[in-house]
């Protein structure tokens, strides 16, 4: 029992390869990110201002000079080589202060997060087939090789590049790479956090930048996870990209405020930093994912918004300070485009034509996104609260809080209006009735909404609890909590262990073998959601190519899974599960709890290889 405890959290020596090969690519980015965003940085950014330096450098090589991505990655080797002499010499250090702090508390976390694997359907579908590509291809998608295999080849390459590094350092493909990035961008963001929540006890706190205390590290680190209404392990713990946007976002519209407050406190030198910085992490932002770029409208929106509404900032000093926060994001986008414009013009979602609008689904639509916000009360009620205070900062903008309330209030309200607009002009039917994905993507607010309400919490802590407790008797709980949870309940983290995936991943691997070069399979699946086609499509990669599949919610008619054989002229087939038509439409007969592969022989299909779940 013991043992099985232990290999949720250890997997085998490329596990401590993966750590280090992440760690290094985080040091060496945010040694180039205290060079690239100046003397006056804020310290706990300074990897998202590295990580916009390396979008840069890949997306102009790869789509103006077309060098393989190899000699690139060689490049900011050197510049990062470079980046630690100066930042050294500069500031002493290479990472902000407190990050090995957050770091140490978070090691069970780290420990089970490297054990894990793949087991999500847009990791398998999306999000590791583009990072794979780069890796095979040392190159952008283009015309001359559009196929990816990843269900959006046109999305930005912004968060595969980190993989793609971290796997060039272990020399091999590291497959979940991208869930210790997640853990600590979040780690870092808690950082951010403590920076904040100082600063509503003390605004001059913000230009600090001493090492926390290990309780703040904590209490910043139980902030960004546990405590966060927008914490969803299935998200965090994967491949996705939605933590890098919800970071992405934070880091951008909490420099954004920062920069309103030096531009209040008439200190023109830190405002220029701190939007330079916003404008960095607003690149990186737009270099996720297709839809980003109305997430960036949001927070530009928001902090001009609040300059324009505060009487204390210089509409010329506003302007000029917004130049910077725009223009990096704006010129990564019009680049991005060009690339998708020139040679990825069908490998992307689009808006249907105005007359396809679902305009008759409208009160429908907002029904069920209000339904789903209903049943993520805290989160929501947040964000409600947030929009309240935008709305009273915008009626008589009085300080820090106000600004940062129109800046949250702003971002939430314009995402919300960009999803709704999303399900009418883009999504189908079936996708827009149900509000698809509506939680998953609110996710992209959470960092930022954790930041407002820890400002918030800091000064009701100050004003009504502060006092009475001394800080001395209670210093430990955060600490034990940070590194207790992790410990205590391992299953919440591994959930890669559960349901079908792992057998799906053993038959997927012991399958590629066995297929002949351009091979083409059929998956049945009759009693599955259709995430073992998923799964096998990632695992046999460019080998071979999974043109059909049929599952739980299709039409399981002998009809029409003939039918699918016909149209698709598979010379293999993968059956999952046991189905009577499956039989029938096949000719064999199959067992409960096995998986058959099957191939044409003599004009009937004759089973392969069979696998015992």
């Amino acid at each position: 029992m013991f043992t099985g405890y232990l290999t949720q959290f250890f997997n085998g020596s490329e596990q401590f390869s993966t750590v280090l090969s992440v760690l290094t690519v985080w040091t060496a980015i945010s040694a180039i990110g205290m060079v690239v965003a100046g003397r006056d940085h804020i310290s706990e950014t300074s990897f998202v201002s590295g990580w916009a330096a390396v979008v840069v450098a890949f997306t102009a090589a790869g789509v103006f000079a077309r060098l393989p991505f190899t000699v690139v990655a060689i490049g900011i080797a050197a510049a990062a080589g470079a980046s630690v002499v100066v930042a050294w010499g500069r500031h002493g250090r290479l990472l902000p202060p407190g990050f090995w702090k957050a770091v140490a508390l978070a090691i069970p976390l780290v420990l089970l997060v490297s054990a894990m694997v793949p087991s999500q359907w847009d990791e398998f579908s999306h999000w590791l087939p583009s990072q794979r590509f780069l890796l095979d291809a040392d190159d952008f998608p283009r015309q001359s090789n559009p196929d990816t295999g990843a269900t959006f080849p046109a999305y930005p390459y912004g968060w595969p590049f980190l993989t793609y590094l971290a796997s060039k350092v272990a020399g091999r493909f590291v497959e979940n790479a991208g869930n210790l990035f997640n853990v600590l961008l979040l780690l870092a963001f808690g950082l951010l956090i403590v920076r904040v929540m100082r600063m509503a006890l003390d605004p001059a706190a913000g230009k600090g930048d001493g090492s926390p205390r290990w309780s703040l590290v904590a209490v910043g680190a139980l902030a960004v996870t546990a405590l966060n209404p927008s914490f969803v392990q299935k998200v965090v713990f994967t491949a996705y990209a939605d933590i890098a946007t919800a970071a992405a976002v934070g880091f951008g519209a909490v420099l954004g405020w920062l920069m309103l407050e030096a531009e209040a406190s008439g200190d023109r030198q830190r405002a220029r930093a701190c939007a330079w910085q916003a404008g960095l992490a607003l690149l990186v932002l737009v270099s996720l994912k297709q839809a980003t770029f109305a997430l960036f409208i949001s927070v530009a929106a928001g902090i001009a918004l609040a300059g324009l509404r505060d009487p204390a900032i210089r509409l010329a000093d506003l302007a000029r300070s917004m130049a910077l926060v725009l223009a990096p994001p704006l010129a990564a986008y019009a680049l991005w485009r060009y690339h998708v414009n020139t040679e990825l013009a069908t490998k992307e979602m689009g808006l249907r034509p105005l007359s396809e609008w679902l305009f008759e689904l409208v009160p429908d639509i907002l029904a069920r996104m209000a339904l789903i916000a209903s049943k993520k009360g805290i989160f929501f009620a947040l964000a409600v609260i947030a929009v309240v205070a935008a709305f009273r900062g915008l009626v008589r903008c009085r300080g820090s809080f106000d600004r940062l309330a129109i800046v949250t209030g702003t971002v939430i309200l314009g995402y919300e209006l960009f999803l709704f607009v999303s399900y009418v002009a883009i999504f189908g039917s079936y996708d827009a009735l149900r509000a698809a994905s509506f939680w998953r993507y609110n996710l992209h607010l959470g960092l930022l909404i954790v930041a407002f309400a820890a400002f918030g919490a800091a000064r009701l802590w100050a004003r009504f609890i502060g006092d009475r407790i001394d800080p001395r008797k209670v210093v430990w709980v955060p600490i034990v909590a940070t590194l207790a949870l992790p410990i205590a309940f391992p299953d919440k983290v591994r959930f890669d262990r559960d349901g079908s995936v792992p057998y799906y991943r053993m038959v997927a691997s012991r399958l590629a073998p066995l297929l002949p070069t351009g091979s083409r399979i059929v998956v049945f699946d009759p009693t599955g959601s259709g995430e073992s086609a998923m799964v096998t499509k990632y695992y046999i990669g460019r080998h071979a190519a999974v043109v059909g599949y049929k599952a739980l919610y299709d039409d399981l008619s002998v009809a029409n899974l003939k039918a699918t054989l016909d149209n698709t002229d598979p010379n293999r087939v993968l059956v999952h599960s046991a189905h009577e038509n499956v039989s029938r439409a096949l000719g064999v007969d199959f067992e409960s709890g096995k998986s058959y592969l099957l191939e044409p022989k003599d004009g009937r299909w004759a089973v392969v290889e069979t696998w015992q779940r």
